[in-house]
């Protein structure tokens, strides 16, 4: 029997019993409130971490007893808890605990000048780490070299990833901590671009960014404070749960101690981060399911980033001709973890961007889950940014999930069409293709890629612009989403995503009462009023987690 089932039964016999006993522990009324499933309603009742009721405010405030707290949300409007499908919980707790964050330079002068003041005031050797840089923001084509990074901070090694996280760039004290020189060979994955005379230029893709990472030495911040740190940013924007897309395993300790303790807030659905090994931690290690934090997906790249020239194409790079990008990890190795996944009971969710990452990720999939038949695998691809528009009803054939970040598109669409060209163009952040074909799309940012607010995400999907209205009508406008596609992709098809939906992602007496209280009806406003939209009240498992 299903915790939902067992629950609308108790309710039923509360009410047929000793219904002073049984009122509800708190009622929400005076509101406009989506369900995702079901009518427009006004008010909501909650008992212990379930909804007891949805509907008028006359039908719920019946329910109330002498000790039900009522309160008025004064016409604001409710909808289910929101669920971001893909974002990186200690990436976004890095930069809000001393990281580096240089998403709002405009130039790289700008860039050069924080580090040059954070060299003044770092210890011998420290390390100077940040991130979110895109040459893009800088008005330049070119990616940045080391040259003028190593001459602000000669003495301190440097490593400042791009946006995309698939790119890094470092300075020379960096390099020669690595043991950089011209003869280092690309790893298999990776590359190490280089100038004209044939030395290291600073900038390691994909896999080489591991040569410089491994050198780190001396972060700031632990784990768990920059969970917590992550936490509070999520919660005061309305997220309720997060699917952390891709953690080590020697860091799923920390999460169970916040989970075990009373501290993790949020509802995380984990992925860990995987590779030609996984299929043995899979066997020593089964899925877990905490008060808040659940272990059950597993995280693989096929390929990188087109920001980066990274991700793997069917044909080369309209602007890097010859060259077609990288594949991360062998499709061989990827049908091996996914049947390994499909043994042990973890969803296998694998980064790919490409056309070819696509095609090989499916490719690796269909081998596998014939190996491994399984009844309801739910496979994701995340990403899934420009595939061939031949692949995208192989989604819906095979069941996969797309797992889309709106806010890539809006951010991207300054330099697709250069990657791929006009044709291949056509199949990228193809919302309204995947739908059309039946496919489940599951909301995300991708945070700190992209800001963890989710109504950024949303805005993006039904206007295909960016925040300040650009361009005019909408970048391919014919793949927007519908405003309440958009919410569904960010609740009920979230929780889908995770296998949580029998418990969450619309409000239905007996789910749970994770709901997102916001100042604007954002399923009626003008476009730009939801970027205006605050967060009022953010309320998970009945607990108001975030107030403004």
């Amino acid at each position: 029997m299903t915790p939902r089932l067992l629950f609308l039964l108790l309710l039923l016999a509360g009410c047929s019993g000793a219904p002073r006993g049984n009122a509800p522990d708190a009622i929400y009324w005076n509101a406009v409130v989506y369900p995702v499933v079901g009518p427009k309603a006004e008010a909501i009742a909650v008992r212990g971490e379930r909804i007891a009721a949805v509907g008028t405010n006359a039908t719920v405030k019946v329910l109330a007893g002498p000790g039900t707290e009522l309160v008025d949300l004064g016409g604001a409007t409710v909808v289910p808890g929101l669920i971001d499908s893909h974002g990186h919980m200690a990436g976004l707790g890095s930069l809000l605990t001393g990281r580096l964050d240089l998403v709002q330079t405009k130039s790289y002068d700008q860039a050069i000048a924080m580090v040059r003041e954070a060299a003044a005031k770092a210890g011998p050797g420290e390390w100077i780490l940040g991130g979110r840089w895109d040459q893009a923001n800088w008005g330049q084509k070119d990616y940045p070299t080391h040259e003028r990074l190593s001459a602000a901070s000669p003495e301190n090694p440097v490593w400042l990833t791009r946006v995309d996280g698939h790119m890094g760039l470092a300075n020379r004290k960096a390099m020669e901590l690595a043991g950089i020189t011209r003869a280092t060979p690309n790893p298999p994955g990776g590359e190490i671009l280089k100038g004209p005379d044939g030395e290291p230029n600073g900038l390691f893709v994909d896999n080489a960014e591991d040569l410089i990472a491994a050198r780190i030495r001396g972060a700031r911040a632990g784990f768990a404070d920059m969970v917590l740190a992550a936490q509070e940013a999520c919660l005061k924007v309305g997220l309720t749960a997060v699917h952390d897309a891709g953690v080590s395993p020697s860091e799923f300790p920390a999460y169970k101690g916040l989970d075990g303790d009373g501290r993790l807030k949020l509802r995380i659905y984990a992925m860990v981060s995987g590779g030609a090994r996984i299929p043995e931690w899979f066997e020593r290690n089964p899925p877990h399911r905490g008060r808040r934090l659940t272990i059950r997906a597993c995280k693989m790249f096929i390929d990188g980033a087109m920001g980066s020239r990274g991700a793997w194409l069917l044909e080369p790079y309209s602007d890097r001709p010859g060259y077609t990008g990288l594949p991360v990890t062998s499709p061989e190795v990827l049908r091996k973890v996914a049947e390994a996944g499909l043994r042990h009971g973890y969803q296998i969710c694998t980064h790919a961007i490409g056309d070819r990452g696509c095609r090989e990720a499916l490719d690796a999939y269909e081998a596998a889950m014939k190996a491994v038949p399984a009844r309801d695998p739910r496979l994701r691809i995340e990403h899934a940014q420009n595939p061939a528009v031949s692949d995208i009803p192989r989604f819906a054939k095979l069941g996969v999930i797309a797992s889309m970040q709106q806010t890539h598109a809006t951010s991207d669409m300054r330099w697709a069409k250069d990657r791929v060209g006009p044709e291949r163009v056509k199949g990228a952040y193809a919302w309204r293709k995947f739908l059309d074909a039946g496919v489940r799309i599951a909301g995300g940012s991708d945070f700190p890629v992209e800001g963890e607010n989710p109504l950024w995400g949303f805005y993006a999907a039904v206007t295909r612009q960016d925040q300040d209205g650009r361009p005019a009508g909408g970048w391919t406008p014919g793949e927007r989403m519908t405003r309440e596609e958009a919410l569904r992709s960010f609740t009920l098809d979230a929780a889908h995503a995770a296998f949580e939906e029998a418990d969450r992602g619309s409000l239905e007496p007996g789910k749970l009462a994770d709901f997102t209280v916001f100042s604007k009806d954002i399923l009626t406003v003008p476009p730009r009023e939801i970027l205006a939209t605050r967060c009022l009240r953010t309320v998970i498992g009945g607990e108001t987690v975030y107030r403004d």
